[in-house]
């Protein structure tokens, strides 16, 4: 802890309104006037901060740390004067209150840009302690005794004080005074009955700061499980826009105020990280967004749920100036810094080819990792050699990324990588097994029976029911009526998606008409169930019955033949989870060609316009050329 004696609060003031004279003085660019009037401004409040930082002498490590911090704040305010800048928006820096409310927003975040004075810089600084008071001066030493007499006389006093003190013991203590009750005053009845009275200003932060402590929540609520369904997340994100409508209705007087939330925390507080960020890059302006990135300067990126709650925050966030401050990150000494610029630009979808080349040959797995995650949304041409090589990583989180960003963009590569894994029995590891299934033509069948003749793994069996041979239905049906748990599991889930029985135990087989027999009429939505039924008899019962309607070499699902808009109707489903989605949009990306963006971290609203896009492609490839199960699209 830093040397409580030093007035770091003090100075803290001073930069920060050195730095808001900077802004001002940017925004003045056109009156030659007013411009010298703010830098004076402006060095006058960075004298301030030098006297007070330099009246206080200290050795005190944590103390010369924050001088040097504070030193570099300086320089930077200096610095930054002759740097071009822009308030997006307007450039007034008066104190003028919009004529009209600020438009709400609806279901997406979107840019506020409203006429406001210009922002306050705060930083969240580190609870400092009181200082000590000073400890009280010894009293004098008496004077040495020499003589007998002195000797005597010290005696003799302090038998005095000795009979003092046991007289005073001996005598009963006097009662207390009956004190009388004092008359009740106007202000205290007042506040009794009342309550005390607030000023608006600390109403409205009280207000501001409930609003931005359910921001950080929704900000939590939101973000996808593995189990959750994908449309689950709509309604908190409509509460949480409402929640930053809310704040900057409050006014730009409380938003310093908010940053200084920060310092309570015993801890750094992710999701209150996540919401300071959030809501200052849904502000225009230079000023916002550039205290958006001192709150993310004073934590440590290293730490995963911090990286991820600042990551998730930019790449969500509707500012424009986003992509420019985050680029530099590519390049910064700090690896957690470089990997979290990497998944912030690649959501964004901002990555450039060579960014996620560099990224690559990074020294640090974490930095690696975030490129191989931008392989799919990386912004021009990849070089065959550089993908290969991320194909062929040791690390399982990078193949698996790269195999997926190697697919969405139609490459062979990702194919081949995925099909040379699953034959030689790895067809668990990055899910290769699964990305074969959704991404081979026909022949894949000879590879996944390889593959089950060397090692029958859990992962295979899962991958043939995304597969759609029915060829496999009676191997399938063997794997369920076995004793091992897992393959029992994954032989189950591989039946309902290449049959759509729906079979239960509670419930008696489906009869279908003449119009809905399986494997014959066209697509329609499987029957939800809470719970299929794990009895092989049941479902070789079922097979016997209705298997003589699929034909050989037709790829199926949910029991009809695949195509584009079965996997459309999965990716859009209100009921689909994260998992399958991700395979559902690399499967129409390979078998229709198209490399329309699906961002499924994004607001729902978002998704949904890019389903639409997808809408669209499907049904202008449908009516080009009819499109056959095992048909792929893979780029020349």
């Amino acid at each position: 802890m830093a040397d409580a004696t030093l007035p770091l609060r003090q100075a803290e003031a001073q930069l920060a309104q050195a730095l808001r004279k900077v802004y001002e003085a940017h925004a003045a660019r056109g009156e030659a006037g007013r411009r010298r009037e703010h830098l004076r401004d402006m060095a006058a409040n960075l004298h301030s901060a030098a006297r007070l930082l330099a009246q206080v002498p200290t050795q005190d490590p944590g103390g010369l740390a924050e001088l040097a911090l504070l030193e570099q704040a300086m320089k930077a305010v200096i610095r930054s004067v002759g740097e071009s800048f822009a308030i997006e928006g307007g450039t007034q820096d008066v104190h003028v209150a919009s004529s009209e409310p600020p438009r709400a927003s609806l279901r997406e975040p979107r840019l506020l840009d409203s006429v406001r004075e210009i922002l306050l810089p705060a930083i969240p600084l580190p609870e400092l302690p009181e200082p000590a008071a000073p400890p009280p001066p010894p009293p004098p030493a008496p004077p040495p005794v020499t003589t007998l007499a002195q000797l005597d006389a010290l005696l003799a006093k302090a038998q005095a004080r000795l009979a003092a003190f046991e007289s005073a013991e001996d005598k009963p203590l006097a009662p207390a005074p009956e004190a009388g009750t004092p008359p009740i005053t106007d202000e205290e009845a007042l506040s009794f009955h009342f309550g005390d009275l607030k000023h608006e200003e600390e109403l409205l932060l009280g207000h501001a700061r409930t609003c931005l402590e359910d921001l950080g929540m929704f900000g939590l609520l939101r973000r996808a499980r593995p189990l959750t369904t994908w449309r689950n997340s709509e309604r908190t994100e409509q509460r949480l826009l409402r929640r930053v409508d809310a704040i900057i209705a409050c006014g730009v007087q409380v938003l310093p105020r908010l940053v200084k939330v920060l310092e309570e925390r015993p801890e750094p507080d992710v999701e209150l990280t996540w919401a300071h960020v959030f809501l200052f890059c849904s502000q225009a302006g230079n000023d916002s967004l550039d205290q958006a990135l001192r709150i993310i300067r004073t934590v440590d990126l290293r730490e995963p749920r911090m990286a991820e709650a600042v990551a998730d925050a930019l790449a969500l966030a509707p500012h424009p100036g986003i992509e420019r401050a985050v680029r530099p990150w590519l390049s910064a000494e700090q690896a957690a810094q470089r990997a979290v610029g990497l998944r912030i630009l690649s959501r964004r979808r901002a990555l450039l080819a060579a960014d996620v080349e560099r990224g690559l040959g990074d020294s640090e797995l974490d930095v690696v990792r975030a490129a191989s995650q931008g392989l799919g949304a990386a912004q021009g041409s990849v070089p065959p050699e550089v993908l290969d090589t991320a194909l062929r990583h040791e690390d399982e989180e990078v193949v698996r990324a790269a195999l997926e960003g190697a697919l969405l963009r139609r490459s062979t590569l990702g194919l081949e990588r995925a099909r040379s894994l699953t034959r030689n029995g790895r067809g668990g590891f990055a899910d290769a097994a699964m990305f074969l299934a959704v991404a081979t033509d026909a022949s894949g069948a000879e590879d996944f029976r390889a593959a089950m003749a060397a090692h029958p793994a859990p992962a295979v069996l899962s991958a043939l029911g995304w597969l759609g041979d029915v060829s496999f239905v009676e191997m399938l049906l063997e794997h369920l009526a076995g004793k091992e748990a897992a393959t029992q599991v994954a032989a189950l889930g591989a039946l309902q998606r290449l049959t759509g029985a729906s079979l239960t135990d509670q419930a008696p087989p489906p009869e279908y008409s003449r119009e809905e027999q399986p494997f014959l009429c066209p697509f329609v939505e499987p029957q939800p169930v809470a719970e299929l039924s794990e009895k092989a008899s049941l479902w070789s019962a079922w097979w016997a019955k209705h298997g003589r309607n699929a034909k050989s070499g037709t790829r199926y699902r949910f029991g009809h033949p695949w195509s584009p808009k079965t996997s459309l109707w999965e990716l859009e489903s209100p009921t689909s989870v994260p998992a399958p989605r991700r395979w559902v949009h690399v499967e129409l990306a390979v078998r229709t060609g198209g490399d329309i963006p699906l961002e499924r971290e994004d607001f729902v609203v978002r998704q949904l316009r890019q389903l639409e896009a997808w809408k669209a492609h499907v049904e202008s490839g449908l009516r080009r050329n009819k499109a056959e199960g095992w048909a792929t699209r893979y780029a020349r």
